[in-house]
């Protein structure tokens, strides 16, 4: 066997370890390229939360003055429900309104006392909410509910709770429901689906007649 004959493997193994090296420096320079714009777009995604967040606290005050309870707070002073389907002259739509329904609006202040709910079940859908103020639903209740075709309960502060709870007779269950708003003012909306044209008049006649008024 020759000498050149001998040099031929070990010119392959030469040539594949540098092949192997060649790949392997392709490779970590693929890796770190994808890992730098990996860490970029991770850093740009903070940043944009970043502003984001920023700008929503800035605006909150803003739209803490638009919110429901604050744009509808003069409606249901009568002790009831007040339509807002269509809105009243001068006030904005309910954000949530839903075209097959009819929506009534009690609004509260509980630094008066705690704020009693009633409602009288019909053959219609009913639900009640209750929206505190600067925004967000504290409760919700279908007339699936309702005890002898009634829905009634009563808004409160942590506070009044405490106290009509310490007021309890002691090993006695209180019987009524109640609802800690945690805010002092806020709203309680009234819903009822309107399954056909001609049932209009009666499902505003059902939100009209929520009663909202001091609690004994």
């Amino acid at each position: 066997m020759s000498a050149t004959e001998d040099t031929r493997p070990m010119v392959a193994m030469g040539q594949r370890a540098s092949d192997a090296r060649g790949f392997l420096r392709r490779f970590l320079s693929r890796l770190g390229n994808g890992l730098l714009r990996l860490a970029l777009l991770t850093l740009a995604g903070l940043l944009l939360a970043g502003i984001v967040h920023i700008v929503t606290v800035l605006r909150i005050p803003m739209l803490a003055t638009q919110d429901a309870a604050t744009v509808y707070a003069a409606l249901g002073a009568s002790g009831h429900a007040e339509l807002v389907t269509p809105p009243p002259a001068g006030l904005p739509a309910i954000l949530d309104g839903a075209p097959n329904s009819v929506a009534a609006v009690c609004s509260y202040d509980l630094a008066a006392g705690p704020l009693r709910v009633v409602a009288r079940t019909g053959s219609l859908p009913l639900g009640l909410t209750v929206h505190r103020r600067g925004g967000g639903v504290a409760y919700a209740i279908t007339d699936r509910a309702a005890i002898r075709g009634v829905l009634e309960f009563v808004v409160m502060t942590q506070e009044q709770l405490d106290e009509r709870l310490a007021n309890d007779e002691e090993g006695e269950t209180s019987r009524e429901l109640r609802v800690v708003s945690p805010s002092l003012q806020g709203l309680v909306v009234a819903r009822v689906v309107v399954r056909r044209a001609f049932d209009r008049s009666e499902a505003e006649a059902m939100a009209t007649g929520v009663a909202c008024g001091l609690a004994d």
